[in-house]
């Protein structure tokens, strides 16, 4: 049986490769997960890398049983029903233009994209005689995106992305890490376009999942111990750290999935039973059979 009263508490669930399988949608009992710790007065967040308009045209006419978003790894707070925004970050035009510089004499291709909401639209610098992902993103963005011209760097953006080729992963994250790492939050990624390509993504301090996850939690009178997250990929890795509770789906990184707990993949409902689990430890749940 499921109790009557519930102590407050955060649910946050990454979207790609955890609530949303490319080309298999959403598991049904995960929304259904969704919608029962609604009922229990559980706050429900999806953090994604997603832009605003990366996620709102991805979801069409779908509607989500949660209460928050933290788009574009934190930058962007919205309330979900409303659609206000509540938290949105830059980076400066300085700090713009110094990772712009670096990134060039790297030689690396990137995209530097543009300020909230905005922030689906980018110049990028094309510097490789072949990056099948990068020319991928390019076409998926028609009319969002044009070559970089001199002084695209002297703006206000949300981050810049380079992206590597499989092939050249490990030399290219260490270099951009080393250079920028002590100045930015670098944070790695697998392209969502071909599911191997690296992406690694260049935000200002302060912008990350568990930044955007904390801040939530915090307004709402809630603590990190309160709280559970999913994910599957190594951008989760600092909201799963923060939070109390932290799940990967079967389909994560080797060395995610020795570092929290394993559920099953979003194709068999993963981001139900991370919730299911959450629930038993903290003595919300005692009959399994009650939940989606």
């Amino acid at each position: 049986m499921i109790k009557k009263s519930f102590s407050p508490g955060l649910f946050a669930a990454d979207m790609d490769g955890t609530l949303l399988l490319p080309g298999r949608g959403f598991h049904q009992r995960d929304i259904a997960a969704l919608e029962a710790l609604g009922k229990m007065g559980i706050l429900r967040v999806v953090a994604t890398g997603r832009s605003p308009f990366s996620f709102y045209r991805m979801m069409e006419e779908r509607i989500l049983p949660i209460d928050y978003l933290a788009l574009s790894s934190g930058a962007a707070i919205l309330d979900y029903r409303s659609g206000k925004y509540l938290r949105s970050l830059s980076m400066t035009c300085e700090d713009t233009a110094y990772a712009v510089e670096v990134l060039n004499e790297l030689g690396y291709d990137f995209c530097l994209q543009g300020a909230i909401p905005e922030n689906h639209v980018f110049t990028y610098r094309f510097i490789s005689e072949s990056n099948p992902d990068l020319e991928r993103r390019i076409a998926y963005y028609p009319g969002h995106c044009r070559p970089m011209r001199s002084g695209d760097e002297n703006v206000i953006s949300t981050q810049l992305v380079v992206i590597v080729p499989p092939e050249k992963t490990e030399s290219v994250l260490e270099a951009v890490t080393d250079r920028l790492g002590d100045s930015y939050n670098v944070l790695r990624t697998t392209s969502p376009l071909d599911g191997e390509s690296l992406w690694i993504e260049v935000f200002p301090r302060g912008i990350s999942k568990s930044e955007g996850v904390s801040w939530i939690a915090w307004e709402n009178g809630l603590t990190g111990k309160d709280c559970a997250a999913v994910g599957n990929d190594y951008n989760d890795h600092d909201l799963l750290e923060w939070a109390g509770s932290a799940f990967v789906v079967e389909n994560s990184p080797a060395h995610l999935r020795t570092r929290f707990r394993e559920v099953p993949s979003g194709a068999d409902g993963g981001v139900a039973e991370s919730a299911r689990l959450w629930l038993v430890d903290r003595g919300d749940l005692h009959d399994e059979q009650e939940w989606p």
